[in-house]
């Protein structure tokens, strides 16, 4: 009698241990299924950045960035752009797709793309001041045509994780520190969006290049007076950029008389800067090449002889920039010049716009100078014309900096 009640007894137990496996086989099998069918997606490597409310099918953040993700097809990105794109707001820009959010880190910024200040979204002229998606995307492409065309014609037929990192470096620009910081969420961020919103199934097709085409090559820039700086940026400088977005592989269009150093032409035989020539940038956003703050904007003279306006930059690791000769009235000043003073610029942001010819312009605009030292501006200025060390190469160190 005791053998078969503990016979009894041992099947019941192993049934039970089979109904738990079961279950637990069940469960796994749950926790496993992507965001399509209502879970997380799973973004692998533990990063952050791919996941939270905007994977989860049926929220508010989820709507938003399904959105967005298809307010750009629509302007004819492919699925792995505009996941890069998702990528950026999800993986670190504005990850809970709140369509007004106010900065991250308590900064003047807004929205999905963290406009900064806020008032560049509002009071552009593309803007409805609804903070919708369709309108956000409008704003970005009538700030910015140039490098969202560039962002287009270089990323086509990459990856989504390559075109979050070209999207960072592009428009986000970020500090060095933020980019190495944020990339790899960005990245991972942009695959969960690709495979939420089936991204492998959308080519990119050219009608992106529409109206941000016709803006930048019309040489037009449609920036408000507002400043493209980061408020949360401590002008620290760190990291070097191109003054244009066109350049590429350290391949600066500048040559003769153009380069830093001797001249043959200039008194003292000597360059103490760089001229970027409009034949070449005409009509293009003049970026910073160093973070600062803009504490000087100046003017003296109204001929290409002279230094016209000017924008001076200090950046905390010692370094000054100075940004000539682009405008030299006060109407072109108005016009061409982005900042003001006492504004905070990271790299990349923008300082001013070259015109798109000289011989549209008058006074002549036929390039901007830009020179470095590592002494005040105003200082500096009394070895324009020596070659004493007291001015560096931009091009240089912006190399320098690239290949960092």
């Amino acid at each position: 009698m005791k053998k078969k009640k503990y016979w009894i007894i041992g099947g019941v137990a192993a049934g039970l241990l089979l109904l738990l496996s079961i279950i637990m086989a069940m469960m796994m099998m749950l926790s496993n299924k992507s965001c399509k069918t209502g879970g997380t997606a799973d973004i692998g490597g533990g990063s952050t950045g791919g996941g939270g409310a905007w994977t989860q099918v049926g929220t508010e953040a989820y709507k938003n960035a399904e959105a967005t993700f298809k307010s750009w097809t629509e302007k004819g990105m492919s699925g792995a752009q505009a996941a890069g794109i998702v990528g950026n707001i999800g993986g670190a820009e504005d990850t809970g797709f709140v369509l007004n959010q106010a900065e991250i880190g308590g900064g003047t910024g807004g929205g999905l793309y963290q406009f900064t200040p806020a008032s560049k979204y509002l009071n552009d002229p593309k803007s409805d001041k609804s903070w919708s998606v369709e309108n956000q995307r409008d704003v970005v492409i009538d700030l910015e045509p140039a490098t969202v065309k560039q962002f287009f014609a270089d990323t086509k037929g990459g990856s989504p994780e390559d075109a979050a990192t070209a999207w960072m470096n592009y428009y986000e620009r970020p500090s060095a520190a933020a980019r190495a910081n944020t990339n790899s969420a960005r990245r991972a961020a942009a695959r969960t969006a690709y495979e939420l919103f089936g991204g492998a199934n959308i080519s990119g097709s050219d009608s992106i290049l529409g109206d941000a085409a016709a803006t930048a090559d019309g040489g037009s820039n449609a920036q408000n007076d507002e400043n493209q700086c980061s408020s949360s940026s401590t002008g620290a400088g760190g990291d070097w950029g191109w003054p244009f977005a066109s350049i590429k592989n350290n391949n600066p269009a500048i040559s003769g008389e153009q380069l830093f150093g001797h001249s043959t032409s200039r008194t003292g035989n000597f360059h103490d800067g760089v001229d970027f020539g409009d034949a070449a940038y005409g009509g293009q956003e003049i970026k910073a090449i160093h973070g600062g703050t803009v504490y000087k904007i100046g003017h003296k003279g109204v001929t290409q002889n002279d230094l016209g306006y000017y924008v001076c930059v200090k950046s905390d690791d010692g370094y000054y920039e100075v940004y000539q000769e682009f405008a030299f009235s006060d109407s072109q000043a108005a016009k061409y010049i982005k900042v003001k003073e006492g504004d905070t610029v990271k790299t990349g942001d923008t300082i001013g716009t070259l015109p798109k010819s000289g011989s549209e312009t008058s006074p002549l605009v036929n390039h901007v100078h830009i020179g470095v030292s590592k002494k005040e501006i105003s200082a500096a200025e009394s070895s324009a014309f020596r070659n004493d060390g007291t001015w560096l190469d931009p091009v240089q160190l912006i190399k320098d900096g690239q290949s960092k």
